[in-house]
């Protein structure tokens, strides 16, 4: 696949994927037909049926192993090289565990092993990458290592165990708000065209309750810190256990990007390389527990005026706070956290809904494989062939939807990580301004990944690969755009995503 790099100040590189991948052994055989179905709902009567199964015990554990052996069938002469895993790794005295499936290739016993390890966002489990398993069979092209890929069930997600956060003031159903501003917008009604990057409206000014900010931040400090130290101890606690040393590529997507990213400078003696595919909460803002506004304010001034920006760096930016409407914030704290639980109580109807959300997000990879030029053009394996097929979506959306069904205490939990714009109280970006300024000789490489269309803030994560390069002696960030991509760019473009994965991984990227 061709590579154009476009430098940029601070020795930012910004790749964008502009041809063909290079020639392929793999021919499409001749009785392969592309998939045309355009499904927006099921019949009820598939619903009642998914539902039921829904409420065998062993359901989910069940559809993983389907899901993987379609995606990487086991009988298939090409897979005989690669030897694939089910595990539950416990991490911890109490007996909790990180579900684990895991793909590996030896060429030579004498060779050292890269470990690659997944691990997915919020409202799933590791099966949401099934069209990211495949890497493996790029990664078997490079004799030069023996290989092998973990995908995680985060945990308290899928079948990874779902214990209780040891802190009085996270386990209630009740979530503290983030503290309200006073906003001060001339432009009513707001016009979508002129919103900056489509989702933030620079306004004419905002007011901020000092001793309301300052209570929220003294309520919330707590419980990110012991949000962080939950996910990721747990995290190094399942690297100890598997016996590796280093994590040699961490690569987190979203919720489970942003605790990538945070066990990267909570523990950066173990690990080598960090992958961040549309993380959230990149971006500084004005709910920031980290924001520094109010600190030299007098306690005589009540109320601080200020005037708002769009930089994703400055903690003036209110992101998408200005066009967010009273019912999106009701329902992040009254009913969002707590939809999931309710979701098997919905029966077959709950089934339908759901189906709707996925059948199209998953079904429009057969769009990008036409726009691509074709099976021909973009396969490289007979693993690929079940790419958005009705077996395949069907498959994965069930899988999807017995995993969230179940509940999880990160319905409640991402609510007090983020606010109702999706933005995090505790930012990436300062989490990373502190790493470099504390421990300056402790770096390692840095890949942030975002899709063309992504609505995560693709703005901030290039500013904080300026930010890391511009604290390094050498190109320590790279920044890279994955064509016809959204937020879940490695189910919309697997291709282009398993191949960025496979040229970092095996230094590809850099030649």
């Amino acid at each position: 696949m061709l590579i154009s790099r476009l430098r940029c100040p601070n020795r930012v590189v910004v790749r964008f994927f502009t041809g063909a991948a290079r020639a392929r052994k793999f021919t499409v055989p001749d009785d392969y037909k592309e998939t045309h179905l355009n499904i927006s709902a099921i019949p009820l009567s598939t619903c009642l049926k998914i539902w039921k199964r829904s409420l065998k015990p062993q359901r989910l554990n069940q559809l993983q192993h389907e899901l993987v052996e379609l995606m990487y069938p086991s009988n298939s002469e090409e897979n005989k090289d690669v030897h694939r895993e089910y595990k539950q790794v416990k991490i911890d005295k109490e007996g909790n565990h990180i579900n684990e499936v895991s793909f590996s290739v030896v060429h030579d016993p004498s060779l050292s092993t890269k470990h690659v390890v997944f691990v997915h966002g919020y409202g799933a489990s590791l099966g949401c990458f099934a069209r990211n398993f495949q890497v493996i069979n790029l990664l078997k092209n490079d004799k030069t290592h023996n290989y092998k890929v973990h995908f995680l069930d985060n945990l308290t997600f899928g079948l990874s165990s779902n214990p209780k956060l040891n802190n009085p003031f996270i386990n209630k159903w009740w979530i503290a708000q983030a503290p309200k501003l006073k906003l001060h917008d001339s432009q009513i009604p707001t016009d979508p065209k002129k919103l900056y990057n489509k989702y933030y409206k620079l306004i004419d000014g905002y007011e901020i309750d000092v001793n309301e900010f300052k209570k929220y931040q003294s309520h919330y400090w707590p419980i990110l810190k012991d949000l962080e130290h939950y996910h990721t101890s747990a995290l190094d606690n399942w690297r100890a256990a598997s016996g590796i040393d280093k994590i040699d590529y961490l690569v987190g997507h979203s919720y489970g990007g942003y605790w990538s990213a945070s066990y990267s400078v909570r523990y950066p003696d173990n690990l080598k390389n960090l992958i961040l595919l549309s993380p959230v909460g990149v971006e500084r803002h004005a709910q920031a527990v980290t924001n520094d506004s109010v600190d030299s304010v007098p306690e005589s001034i009540k109320v601080v005026k200020l005037k708002p920006s769009v930089d994703p760096t400055s903690f003036k930016f209110l992101t998408r706070i200005p066009i967010l409407n009273s019912k999106h914030n009701f329902s992040w704290y009254y009913w969002l956290p707590f939809m999931p639980r309710f979701l098997k109580w919905l029966g077959p109807w709950g089934v339908s809904q759901y189906y709707k959300m996925w059948l199209s997000k998953l079904l429009k990879i057969n769009k990008l494989i036409k726009k691509k030029g074709g099976a021909s053009a973009l396969f490289k394996s007979s693993n690929d062939l079940v790419y958005g097929t009705p077996k395949e979506v069907m498959l994965i959306v069930e899988y999807l939807y017995n995993s969230i069904s179940r509940g999880s205490r990160s319905d409640v939990y991402i609510k007090n990580l983020l606010t109702p714009s999706t933005v995090s109280k505790w930012p990436l970006y300062d989490k990373f301004h502190d790493f470099f300024k504390n421990q300056p000789k402790n770096k390692f490489p840095i890949h942030l990944l975002y899709g063309q269309f992504d609505f995560m803030n693709a703005e901030a994560g290039e500013k904080l690969a300026h930010l890391i390069n511009s604290k390094s002696d050498k190109e320590t960030a790279s920044f890279y755009k994955i064509s016809e991509g959204g937020h879940n760019l490695y189910i919309d473009n697997p291709f282009e995503t398993n191949q960025v994965i496979y040229e970092i991984v095996t230094g590809k990227n850099d030649k």
